[in-house]
């Protein structure tokens, strides 16, 4: 009697495991499949959609590591390279390039990918080190009840950043954001210079520092324009339209005298154990 209890004490928490854990003979295990992307909405509208069937079909959990700027996700990208822990990474084609010059991401092989023949080539970076899955263009927005209080005139250029009556009301990225980055050669353009040179727009966006309430980092730029201490400021029209849909009072604008778009990359990260896995999701955004 008292080995046979004995037996089942040992036996029952081992069975408990089984059954709760999900260990049984047979069943498969959940891993984590990390993905390093922009944050919400981006997020959001992925967990929506594809990231569910994508669990359910290959018995994954699908951590959202980044939820940073994309200047951040190439720093732990480069962090990580000699134990990478991110499977698959999303950014704009800039710094994604800049990944591509590090060593620090890997081709695909098209052959893994079912919606490859429906692409069009544009999709494809060189050596097909990554993948378009959007287009966007970068420019201005302000706040659209700021200029109907105060009467402004409606901002058509990138000029208008140096209005005298914006003065402390106007917000930029860094140029090691896209923004900043179009910013800085649009300006650049106007004063002369070319993309090669950009000596003037460097000088250009000395000139502006003063009207600037910051130099956006860390997502600032849609707070301040929500509490009203920013007019204008420089983004992309998919953001902007995200941010107008909250019903913040915000409009898009191309800037009369050039436009820069950007492609959105996804891409595999080098040095990670399941290609195929990773292969599967980005075909899984393709179809």
């Amino acid at each position: 009697m008292k080995r046979s209890v004995l037996v089942s004490m040992l036996v029952a928490p081992v069975l408990l495991a089984l059954l709760v854990g999900g260990t049984s003979r047979g069943e498969p295990q959940t891993k984590e499949f990390v993905v390093a992307a922009w944050g919400d909405p981006h997020e959001a509208g992925w967990r929506k959609s594809l990231v569910p069937a994508f669990e359910k079909k290959y018995w994954v959990k699908v951590v959202w590591g980044g939820r940073a700027s994309r200047p951040k996700t190439l720093a732990k990208l480069r962090a990580q390279k000699d134990n990478p822990q991110i499977e698959v990474a999303m950014m704009e084609d800039g710094p994604h390039r800049q990944a591509v010059a590090l060593g620090l991401v890997d081709q695909i092989d098209r052959s893994k990918l079912s919606s490859a023949k429906n692409l069009y080539e544009l999709a494809f970076e060189p050596n097909d080190m990554g993948i378009s899955f959007g287009l966007a263009v970068y420019g201005l927005y302000y706040n659209t009840k700021a200029f109907a209080d105060n009467k402004w005139p409606l901002p058509t250029s990138w000029m208008d950043l140096f209005r005298p009556e914006l003065k402390g009301k106007i917000t930029v990225h860094t140029i090691g954001n896209a923004n900043g980055l179009y910013l800085l050669l649009a300006l650049s353009r106007i004063a002369g210079g070319t993309e090669a040179n950009v000596d003037a727009g460097f000088a250009k966006v000395k000139e502006l520092a003063p009207s600037v309430v910051t130099f956006d980092t860390f997502g600032e730029t849609s707070t301040l324009i929500q509490q009203g201490q920013a007019a204008l400021a420089t983004w992309s029209i998919d953001r902007v339209a995200n941010l107008a849909a909250t019903g913040v009072p915000v409009q898009f604008v191309y800037p009369q005298e050039v436009v820069w778009g950007q492609k959105a990359m996804i891409t595999l990260v080098k040095g990670r154990p399941n290609q195929d896995l990773a292969h599967k999701f980005v075909d899984m955004t393709r179809v």
